[in-house]
């Protein structure tokens, strides 16, 4: 159920920024990381590149001195991860704008201060 409900948010989040920002919508991206797999799925999909921890959406166009912005969606009392804190911290290391989205909302309203940064 949990899956399912930021499942729903993450369709609402990129048809959104494809109806307001169609013309760059090639720049958002999903990485396929979660969900579940048996294990020969799994095992094919670890040795193809999935790590664990990945946020779920990355708009790969540098703004306001990031080079990218990474969002984890989460819902309700949902946290990240160890993996997916371990994977903020990296990412804002090296030179990426980390948010954890809460809500259709959060999400515009990050993407729209991203974007419209010098």
């Amino acid at each position: 159920m949990k899956r399912y409900i930021e499942d729903t948010l993450q369709k609402s989040c990129v048809q959104w920024f494809d109806l307001q920002y169609g013309h760059i919508s090639w720049a958002l991206f999903h990485v396929p990381n979660g969900g579940q797999r048996n294990a020969k799925e799994a095992a094919k999909f670890k040795a193809m590149g999935v790590r664990p921890g990945v946020p779920d959406l990355i708009l790969i166009l540098p703004r306001g001195g990031y080079h990218y912005l990474a969002l984890e969606l989460k819902v309700g009392k949902n946290k990240q991860t160890e993996n997916q804190k371990w994977y903020q911290s990296k990412m804002t290391e090296n030179g990426g704008k980390y948010v954890v989205i809460r809500s259709l909302d959060d999400f515009i309203e990050t993407v729209n201060a991203y974007l419209h940064q010098d």
